[in-house]
């Protein structure tokens, strides 16, 4: 994989190349975590672990526009359920 070039076998600058992956993906793919691994010399679970652990990496491809909707407390009282379930619909 080409886009480890710069960091291959450094294992502190994962989170450098993860951000690189999903920047020419649009997510981490599960086959380009497995290359990491063998080229970086680390386990799996330790960088699925960091996918899984940062708000910023995505496991699946996403949309062009990403729609959040808050679902706390304040936010459901004001009805953020049928918000929820119009965007939905569409």
């Amino acid at each position: 994989m080409q886009i480890l070039e710069p960091w291959r076998g450094r294992k502190g600058f994962l989170i450098p190349v993860l951000q690189a992956v999903q920047h020419a993906f649009g997510y981490v793919p599960k086959e380009a975590i497995e290359v990491i691994s063998r080229e970086m010399k680390m386990p799996t679970a330790e960088i699925y672990g960091v996918v899984t652990f940062y708000a910023q990496f995505h496991l699946k491809p996403r949309g062009r526009h990403v729609i959040r909707v808050c679902r706390g407390t304040a936010c459901h009282v004001r009805g953020s359920l049928q918000l929820l379930e119009k965007v939905k619909e569409m």
